[in-house]
């Protein structure tokens, strides 16, 4: 198993350069096939008072910037993938919403990986990307990259953050191509005794023992967080093991929402400056 095809969902044109570099730094190298894809509104609605009739020229103006995003991701991309000799494919997607991730979706689920960025509000002028919608639709893993890092060497020490759960064990099994490829893998559990799919005396002692059998030596950390959030508790470790990844599942419902983007891993993907394999 390794990761072949992959999609990156571009935002804005400083996506390009951070997403391709994590692409190349994946364990297959070059050889994989990387799809760009960036969403524009198929059509815009905007009603001038007082007769709400639509305004021509407001519409005209939207349709143009939408092609100038558009033109400018898909030239950025091309020009990028061009350079570096990979095999790519260019997706302009036009739907009614135009968000590039939920526009996506059909695309992320015949990928082996998907790879995102947050973009800097401040910095990026992108329109805002429903990665909620691709990660908990697509059936996909997501590999995010905040918005001042990326992914620019192989991982060499991933960071596996274990509670037990169904989507837990779904990342990990998504991450075996990062995990073989690593040097160090470590696991990190966090208050196993408040976890209800911990059910061991020695929490990720099993899930080690099935790593091992794929060659795939690991530690294990089991950290109290006190009175830190678990969020501060991974933050923490990623910086005291200083990993190159960090593997963690979402949610499903009904802790979905709260859990994955109200909660820990929303606090994780803000602070944490390492890139984040999510899988659901």
């Amino acid at each position: 198993m390794t990761y072949k095809t992959i999609l990156a969902v571009l935002s804005c044109p400083a996506d390009v350069e951070p997403v391709l570099a994590a692409a190349l730094n994946l364990p297959a190298g070059r050889d994989i096939h990387l799809v760009g894809c960036h969403g524009e509104p198929s059509q815009f609605v905007t009603m001038a008072a007082p007769i709400d009739m639509p305004d021509a020229a407001t519409l005209t103006a939207l349709y143009e910037e939408a092609d100038r995003r558009m033109a400018a991701v898909g030239d950025a991309f091309t020009k990028a993938c061009e350079r570096e000799g990979i095999s790519f494919e260019w997706r302009a997607l036009r739907t009614p919403g135009g968000d590039s991730a939920a526009s996506a979706l059909a695309s992320a689920r015949t990928a082996d990986l998907v790879i995102a960025r947050q973009p800097d509000a401040d910095k990026d002028n992108a329109p805002a990307t429903d990665f909620q919608s691709l990660l908990f639709e697509s059936g996909r893993p997501v590999l995010m990259l905040d918005s001042d890092g990326g992914m620019t060497a192989p991982a060499k020490r991933v960071l596996i953050a274990w509670d037990g759960s169904r989507e837990a064990a779904r990342a990990v099994q998504d991450s075996l191509p990062f995990l073989k490829a690593a040097e160090d893998v470590q696991i990190v559990v966090v208050d196993p005794d408040k976890l209800d799919d911990i059910d061991t005396a020695l929490p990720g002692a099993q899930l080690a023992a099935t790593l091992d059998r794929h060659g795939i030596r690991v530690s294990i950390d089991t950290i109290g967080s006190g009175i830190r959030s678990t969020a501060q508790v991974i933050e923490a470790h990623v910086k005291a093991t200083n990993s190159d990844l960090l593997v963690m599942g979402a949610y499903g419902h009904p802790r979905l929402r709260d859990w994955l983007f109200g909660g820990v891993t929303r606090s994780v993907m803000n602070k944490v400056q390492a890139p984040t394999l999510l899988s659901r």
